[in-house]
């Protein structure tokens, strides 16, 4: 495993350059970390969460967890797929193109649906407020409290600014509806003390789409997808999978080409793109799940 302070370290290395040297900047780099870990995750599917949702009678749209990142549960005729409980029995519904649903148009509830789709959901509206107390940082995060803020739809990976020292940043973790943990990069103490200004735009999400909606409350909706890691932009930070430290050559490959050098960047890049390939082989065979099943039909 290797933590955010051991990944800078490693690009370091892979780079050859001094620690506090200008040319890298942590905030950068734990952005493009982050960039290769949601990439490895979409590709390999090795994060999976649950999400069970309670539906409303006439109501159609509910929105998915932050973390959502793609379906992956397909069925034998290869279309994507969710449990939906009446109470009584389970039923699947498969996916189906939002267009069509939309051009469809059905307006009359029923008691199963049949389909689902998933479109974005309305982008949650800005948050701002200031700080209550002090926060100061600890290995590169700091804890933003406000008593009288809700930060119910702030989640990991939303963007944060201090407007008081100048500071901006990522939420790493929500603590409580009044207290987030933050890392912050680029002002006069990259923390937060009592009274400073904060906006906060809460990460964008994705909804669920029932087609036709539902006649009946209190059915049950079982969502399994691949999920968005919580990103790392801190010294004691970790990505929940085996073996991060293999970002650090999609890191460098970035790097490479903002220096105007493809070729070592290429090169990085083929080393990025060879361990994901040998690794997600790897996951996949130690979940026994396949990124794509295929169906194949006998021609009449």
């Amino acid at each position: 495993m290797s933590d955010g302070k051991d990944l800078l370290r490693r690009l370091r290395q892979i780079l050859n350059e001094q620690s506090g040297g200008g040319w890298l900047d942590n905030q950068t780099t734990y952005d493009w970390l982050y960039d290769a870990a949601l990439e490895y995750v979409d590709r390999t599917g090795c994060l999976k969460d649950t999400q069970t949702i309670t539906t409303v009678a006439e109501d159609s749209d509910y929105n998915i967890n932050p973390n959502f990142l793609r379906l992956y549960l397909k069925n034998s005729d290869n279309n994507f797929y969710l449990k939906y409980n009446d109470g009584s029995n389970d039923h699947f519904l498969t996916w189906r193109e939002y267009e069509d649903i939309y051009h469809e148009n059905n307006s009359d509830s029923v008691s199963v649906p049949s389909h689902f789709s998933i479109i974005d959901a309305d982008l949650p509206t800005q948050l701002t407020g200031t700080a209550t107390s002090a926060g100061a940082a600890t290995g590169g995060q700091c804890t933003l409290t406000d008593s009288a803020a809700d930060f119910t739809n702030v989640e990991a990976g939303s963007i944060i600014h201090n407007t008081t020292d100048g500071s901006d940043g990522v939420v790493l973790s929500k603590t409580s509806t009044t207290a987030i943990v933050t890392a912050l990069f680029g002002g006069t103490n990259d923390d937060w003390s009592s009274a400073d200004a904060y906006v906060i735009q809460p990460q964008a999400r994705y909804q669920l789409i029932l087609d036709p909606a539902p006649s009946t409350a209190g059915h049950t909706i079982t969502l399994k997808y691949v999920a968005r890691p919580s990103p790392v932009y801190s010294d004691y930070g970790v990505y929940a999978f085996i073996n991060p430290q293999m970002l650090v050559g999609y890191a460098a490959w970035k790097y490479k080409y903002r220096d105007r050098e493809p070729n070592f960047g290429d090169m990085y890049y083929k080393f990025w793109e060879r361990d994901v390939r040998e690794r997600g082989h790897s996951v996949n065979q130690g979940l026994r799940s396949n990124v794509m099943k295929v169906n194949l039909k006998k021609r009449q």
